[in-house]
């Protein structure tokens, strides 16, 4: 094998880590992955062992490197999970477990930014909705609660910059995971403002230098190179946030283009040439690499409307809705999701009445508001429903706000890509265009956060002169789905429905969270 020939994408997410190898056309030549257990101690937390994920990493990057050929991989990109905590000491050792994204612990904080006014000017610098996994919340909690960790801490780290550190020693960041702290979206860095306000003005000298996404931030040491089987030297690129590896990986790059990346959380994106700093048309921001080689390179962001549960709504549904289809397919040697679309596909749009709020995370939900205390709920169920309307019902949840994100970002839209595990399904993707009314396209392959990774390490390094080229050489598409007139009808009914259930059940959520409390005393 000719040297540096390949690209590795490496693509670290909630629910599992994968490194995949890539032609320079795009194909996926090698992949492995790994799940990634979440530690839930308490109620609302969600964290993952550092050192485990590491671990994790490393060995699915050995994995693939043993397929191809250390002498093959010209350079590594790295992405991850975003916002949380992810911190070392001085000896750059984990403090303790990471706190993920979308861990709830610091609720109450942000509950009180959003009364005195902190939230609405964090917002004003960032044109981010603050939700409890944003660092600067969790930080604020670990002060409080953890003050002998928090004390500890040398360097503040994003999931990709930690497994970064272990594959090249260094100590960085880049702009798009900045942007999630929150940061100032204009200056594309740390708010030396929003940390004075916040309450963390001491935290400023624990905070890396910013990269910008596609440039190289170290090499490979011989501790990483023994550990993965990579080659001593190989270049490895700061890396971005996951949601916006996904976005070039799916082809979305030109102002005006939309992405939907529907895994744990369902991301609905669109490449913005300016920041919106409207309220209820933001959700979250985070700034776009820029061409390293273009002579007119200019700026753009990712304007992201988020709702935590995606296809977390579906394993829930498995788990427990499911015995009969999980039997089936155990029998039948089939998927499992096959057969509950089979059980589904018999029911007609709108559930027959039945609406499903799908917000079963315990952060909460982010777009088009922020709300911690929301929760799913089922509506509209009587005697004559059945198992299936129920079911049918979820999956159409997720399809209805990932339309309420699209209309409340207050831009045009006319064809979505989709990514992520979720666009497996053809059934769920004609779902969306109906649920939506716009075209969704589905490229070809399947990891797209590690493609996406792999084009900044392209870009990087040289083997693509821009973005633009590295989209037109490996991103195709492979299927479309066009809304059909009458489901599209009868979900723009439905939806009218979804929107009134979210608006007017958010005093409930409250009231939930204080009755909660009353009673676990």
């Amino acid at each position: 094998m000719v040297a540096g020939t390949y690209l590795l994408g490496i693509d670290n997410g909630t629910s599992f880590v994968k490194s995949v190898v890539f032609d320079l056309s795009g194909h996926e030549i090698a992949v492995a992955r790994r799940e990634t257990p979440v530690v839930s101690l308490h109620p609302n937390w969600s964290e993952m062992d550092m050192r485990a994920s590491w671990s994790l990493c490393a060995e699915t990057i050995a994995e693939v490197v043993a397929a191809v050929g250390a002498e093959s991989i010209a350079a590594v990109g790295i992405s991850g999970t975003a916002c949380g905590v992810w911190a070392v000491d001085a000896d750059l050792q984990p403090i303790r477990n990471a706190i993920l994204w979308n861990d709830g612990r610091a609720a109450d904080v942000v509950a009180e930014w959003q009364g005195n006014g902190v939230t609405a000017r964090i917002f004003e610098l960032s044109g981010n909705a603050l939700f409890p996994g944003y660092p600067v919340a969790a930080l604020r909690w670990l002060m409080a609660h953890e003050p002998q960790n928090f004390e500890r801490i040398r360097w503040y780290l994003h999931h990709k910059d930690w497994l970064r550190l272990c594959l090249t020693g260094e100590i960085a960041t880049e702009q798009a995971d900045s942007s999630y702290f929150p940061g100032d979206i204009r200056g594309r860095g740390f708010s030396d403002e929003l940390l004075d306000i916040t309450g963390l003005s001491g935290f400023r000298d624990k905070l890396p230098k910013v990269l910008r996404s596609h440039d190289v931030a170290g090499t490979i040491t011989a501790q990483a190179a023994a550990q993965t089987g990579l080659r001593v030297g190989t270049p490895v690129i700061a890396g971005a946030v996951d949601v916006v590896v996904s976005t070039l990986g799916g082809g979305a790059f030109r102002p005006g283009q939309a992405c939907s990346i529907l895994g744990t959380s369902s991301l609905n994106s669109l490449v913005v040439s300016e920041p919106s700093f409207k309220p209820f048309e933001s959700g979250v921001q985070a700034c776009m690499p820029s061409d390293a080689h273009s002579d007119a390179p200019g700026e753009t962001w990712l304007q992201s409307l988020v709702n935590t549960t995606g296809t977390t709504s579906i394993q829930w549904l498995v788990d427990n809705f499911a015995s009969e289809e999980r039997a089936r397919a155990e029998r039948e040697k089939r998927s499992v999701y096959d057969c509950i679309e089979d059980t589904i596909s018999t029911v007609p749009a709108g559930s027959n009445g039945i609406v499903f709020l799908p917000f079963l995370s315990t952060a909460g939900i982010i777009s088009p508001f922020a709300d911690a205390n929301a929760r799913a709920q089922f509506f509209g169920v009587s005697i004559e429903h059945t198992r299936a309307d129920l079911m049918r019902s979820v999956y159409e949840g997720v399809a209805l706000s990932m339309r309420d994100c699209y209309e409340s970002s207050g831009r045009p839209v006319d064809e979505v890509i989709l990514v992520g595990g979720g666009a497996r399904s053809a059934f769920w993707a004609q779902m969306f265009a109906d649920a939506t009314g716009h075209r969704f396209v589905i490229p070809e392959g399947t990891e797209f956060g590690a493609r996406g990774a792999a084009l900044l390490a392209g870009v990087g390094t040289g083997v693509f002169a821009s973005f633009e080229e590295a989209i037109a050489a490996t991103v195709r598409p492979a299927k479309t789905f066009e809304p059909r007139p009458v489901e599209a009808a009868a979900y723009s009914a439905v939806y009218e429905l979804y929107t009134h259930l979210v608006n007017s059940s958010q005093e409930g959520w409250r009231l939930r969270r204080k009755v909660l409390e009353a009673i676990s005393h």
